[in-house]
């Protein structure tokens, strides 16, 4: 299921990142509350955010999304 995929590799990236849940919505102009709701699983980026998303956290859409491995 792509929403279990990515709400687990959104969480894994999260944890490797040094940017804080704070830095990254403001780079992809969302409101912080949208990251904890991506974390949940209680929401889910557009494409225009999961693409943000990718450039902010420097992976793939298809990672993200389960499509591919890295």
């Amino acid at each position: 299921m792509v929403t279990f995929d990515f709400q687990e590799r959104f969480n894994k990236e999260l944890t490797l990142t040094k940017l804080s849940q704070n830095e990254i919505a403001k780079r992809c102009d969302i409101d912080p509350s949208c990251i904890t709701q991506y974390k949940q699983g209680k929401s889910f980026p557009s494409i225009k955010i999961l693409f943000k998303l990718c450039l902010v956290l420097d992976v793939s859409a298809d990672y993200l999304l389960g499509l591919t491995d890295r």
